[in-house]
């Protein structure tokens, strides 16, 4: 049985460490993949940069001779940039702790159906409806707003798609800290709502639900401590289908359970997990009264073999009975008279050595 327990010890931490090379395997590839990103966004930037300035050059040294750039095979694609370009890379950790710091960080103030303000770029000012955010990149989309042309490959128009145009206008989303919430704010003094920028908010007490899985917080505004409702949601529709099971089914109590058999009867769990297998931690009664057992059956051997006389042993044995008979032996004066001489003569000697070496230097 100790053996049945080792080997499955084993196998469970050779699952452990199959399960942290796969998830470094993992990390890294992920590494591997976002260094090819970036890579690639960055040397696609630097060629457009240097289109750009080298076409500016041109213009200023020409003047009007300055050939035209929105024909050829240009013509249609003119002024637009590479799909990847729209989002930015996905954020380290710490990265993202610090671009989400002042959002709430891992629990976002700032959600879908929103409406906040752009605090930069060109259409800064301007007030619409977050369509979705993106936590990982630190970014949000922002209906209408920031929108930039976009090339679509010929092989990502598909033949049921109406529109063939290969430059399509699309959101391209901003960094979350550059947007701002606007809330339409209650004077009491003078009885009128209008829409006010929220500098700042915090979250309350976050609330998680272990029953369901779902955790809740609210966002405030500091100082006033007034709470920001969360946008309203449609509810998801459930549409009925003809292969789904009817309720009436599903709640028809088929099973009532004695005190003859189990709820659960005992074969399930060979069907979930084999009967054999080096990761069972549950065995069957008689399974286990076989490996106690073996194990009796083993140590049963080993003190036979202990209590086993062979010749080998009766010579050690008789050997060791002669020599306890003898008793501890005892040292008598001339033994010492003359290990004290044999000592003195050595000291003699080595002495002689030294002085003659001694001498000689």
């Amino acid at each position: 049985m100790q053996k049945v327990i080792r080997r499955t010890a084993l196998a469970e931490k050779q699952a452990v460490r199959r399960l942290a090379r796969r998830k470094d395997k993992n990390t890294r590839d992920w590494a591997k993949t976002k260094r090819e990103q970036e890579r690639f966004a960055h040397a696609d930037e630097s060629e457009k940069i240097l289109e750009a300035r080298k076409a500016r050059r041109e213009d200023w040294e020409l003047g009007p001779l300055a050939p035209r750039r929105d024909v050829g095979d240009k013509k249609d694609t003119y002024g637009t940039i590479n799909a990847q370009r729209t989002r930015g890379q996905p954020l380290k950790y710490e990265e993202r702790a610090e671009a989400l710091k002042t959002v709430g960080g891992r629990y976002l103030n700032i959600v879908k159906g929103d409406r906040v303000v752009l605090l930069e770029g060109r259409d800064k000012g301007k007030i619409s409806e977050v369509v979705n955010t993106d936590p990982a990149r630190g970014e949000c989309t922002v209906k209408g707003l920031n929108m930039v042309d976009v090339e679509v490959p010929d092989w990502m128009i598909s033949s049921e798609e109406a529109d063939k145009r290969p430059v399509r206008s699309m959101e391209q989303p901003v960094p979350l800290v550059s947007v701002r919430l606007v809330y339409p704010l209650h004077d009491s003094t003078t009885g009128t709502t209008r829409d006010v920028i929220v500098k700042k908010l915090v979250n309350s007490k976050i609330w998680h639900d272990r029953h369901t899985g779902t955790t809740r917080w609210s966002r405030i505004i500091p100082g006033l401590n007034i709470k920001v409702p969360w946008p309203k949601t449609e509810p998801k529709k459930h549409e009925d289908n003809v292969c789904d099971t009817l309720r009436v089914d599903v709640e028809t109590r088929t099973f009532v359970p004695t005190l003859l058999r189990p709820p659960m009867p005992g074969s399930v769990i060979d069907e979930l997990r084999n009967k054999f297998s080096i990761f069972r931690t549950r065995h069957d009664p008689e399974y286990i009264e076989a490996k106690m057992q073996e194990d009796i059956e083993q140590e049963e051997k080993k003190k036979m073999a202990k209590e086993m006389h062979t010749p080998l042993k009766q010579v050690n044995r008789r050997e060791r009975k002669l020599r306890k008979a003898k008793g501890k032996g005892q040292l008598t004066p001339e033994m010492l008279e003359r290990i004290g001489a044999v000592i003195a003569k050595r000291r003699g000697g080595m002495s002689a050595v030294t002085s003659e070496s001694a001498v000689v230097a």
